[in-house]
């Protein structure tokens, strides 16, 4: 049977998404109906565990419901009836005719959450453990971490509203790629907005409150400066006159929370995505941007420039099943030869709620229409589409600080961008002994389709072509009064994107 991601589908999985009876911290997908091998029974009756050995492809397409806990199928229990309920509702659901279509509940350990590295979180330890006591005596550092210069995709970036002294500890993530800006052709880099946002929500969702922006941010002793952008990203305090700073936030996708989703469902997230401006040369002289390596992926084989994948290659993924690639700067290269660790799709069209900081509060937004991807124990064997292929998978996908890395698919031989890495699963926490840290691996990462991205921000992929770049004195902000949620505004001609709240006053 033909994978089909249709219009249908997405309504169906929106339609479940915002069912009152899916628990807390579950979410939903569109993926292959799994089961296990004769030799081997399942983890608990109905459902399938992630972690489990010996899971087969029955090669039919599913509705899928993943769970954090396997308390939640115990019996009797608030989740477990109202798992039983939604089962029962969309098990065999008739769409396009005759067309139906089963629903699995799968257990993928551990709370969606967003992929941004705090100072505690994993630092790359044993990939294939999925139960992990850090030890520090134990930890990888790939070069994902270190200064890179010219800039690759795939390393660790910071900002100055992720850093110390406008962060406690400061944290990291990835600069997924460079690309250009598609009215201005100019080079900019690409992550995530929670990488480098401190309140990535549209200024409605907000109270006036302490306003934010990204044009004065203000620390604990009224320092202010803009939200510059640094790499490498391990580095705290940051210096806006050192070597490691290459570019200052240029604009990001502003999100809705769940709840206003839920009033509303026009009200549409589904790109957690920011750009930022590049510089030419450090301030020590360094080249930041090649024009013959600056668009490959650091720790990836491929050498040539990469096209953004279409939507109709998307949204076929299930079917073609490639092979896929990312670099990130926790877990480094992935899936390419050579590299421990294949990637693979294992679902499309996934919503999930995802928590981020709304005015110093984690608030959640409903994310649709997204990537789910895996890591196979055996990339070669690993065929959704084929009925009894081995769906067993490995840990660590992607990991805390992650975020912003590209999501790459051999596509009948050119490596295209279909995705921007920004979360996942797994359950990172402090057990009672003290000072011994210990986190549950993640099994599933999730990632924003490109076309989304693409078209939210205003941007393209960059051939390798010679391109300028952002002067930042041009770099102009303009108010209006009060809140809102609109993302471009067209003012005198120029059209200026929403990033924040001020009482400094520029008005259109």
């Amino acid at each position: 049977m033909a994978f089909e991601y249709k219009d249908e589908i997405k309504n169906i999985l929106l339609s479940m998404s915002l069912d009152d009876n899916l628990p807390t911290g579950s979410w939903v997908g569109y993926g292959f109906e799994m089961e296990y091998s004769a030799s081997s029974s399942g983890y608990f009756d109905g459902a399938i565990s992630m972690w489990d050995e010996y899971i087969l492809s029955t090669g039919t397409a599913s509705l899928q419901i993943y769970i954090p806990s396997s308390s939640y199928l115990d019996s009797p229990s608030r989740e477990s009836a109202s798992l039983a309920s939604l089962v029962n509702e969309y098990t065999n659901y008739v769409w396009s005719g005759s067309n139906s279509i089963s629903t699995q509940i799968i257990l993928a350990t551990g709370e969606i959450s967003s992929f941004i590295c705090s100072a505690t979180c994993y630092k790359g330890e044993n990939p294939w453990v999925w139960n992990n006591i850090l030890n520090a005596a134990t930890f990888q550092n790939p070069s994902n971490r270190q200064t890179q210069r010219p800039l690759k995709g795939g390393i660790s970036i910071t900002s100055t509203s992720h850093s110390t002294p406008f962060a406690n500890a400061g944290g990291s993530g990835t600069m997924g790629l460079v690309c250009q800006d598609s009215a201005s052709n100019a080079l900019v880099g690409l992550t995530n907005n929670h990488v480098v946002i401190k309140d990535p929500f549209y200024t409605n969702q907000r109270t006036y409150v302490n306003p934010q922006n990204e044009y004065d941010l203000v620390d604990s002793s009224n320092t202010i400066e803009p939200d510059f952008i640094y790499q490498t990203g391990e580095s705290q305090p940051v210096n806006p006159s050192g070597p490691n700073k290459i570019g200052r936030v240029l604009r990001y996708v502003p999100l809705y929370t769940s709840a206003s989703t839920a009033a509303n469902s026009t009200k549409i997230n589904n790109s957690d995505a920011a750009i930022f401006s590049l510089a030419c040369t450090s301030s020590t002289g360094a080249t930041i941007i090649d024009f013959t390596s600056s668009f490959q992926q650091l720790g990836l084989t491929y050498t040539s420039s990469m096209p953004f994948a279409s939507t109709a290659e998307i949204n076929n993924l299930l079917n073609t099943n490639p092979e896929l690639y990312s670099s990130g700067r926790t877990t480094g290269p992935k899936g390419s030869p050579g590299t421990l660790c294949p990637l693979r799709i294992f679902s499309v069209g996934v919503n999930s709620y995802v928590p981020y900081n709304l005015q110093g509060t984690q608030t959640l937004a409903f994310m649709q229409d997204l990537i789910a991807f895996v890591k196979p124990d055996n990339s070669a064997s690993y065929s959704p589409p084929t009925l009894g292929a081995s769906v067993a998978v490995c840990p660590y996908p992607a990991w805390a600080g992650d975020s912003g890395s590209t999501l790459i698919a051999n596509i009948s031989g050119v490596w295209k961008i279909v995705g921007l890495v920004f979360a996942g699963d797994g359950m990172p926490y402090n057990p009672p002994v003290t000072g011994v840290y210990y986190e549950i691996a993640s099994s599933i990462g999730l990632a924003c389709r490109i076309d989304h991205v693409a078209s939210q921000l205003g941007i393209k992929a960059w051939t390798g072509s010679i391109a300028p770049v952002v002067d930042e004195n041009t770099i102009v902000y303009k108010t209006v009064s009060g809140s809102n949620d609109t993302k471009i505004l067209n003012c005198s001609g120029s059209n200026y994107y929403q990033v924040g709240l001020t009482e400094k006053h520029n008005f259109c």
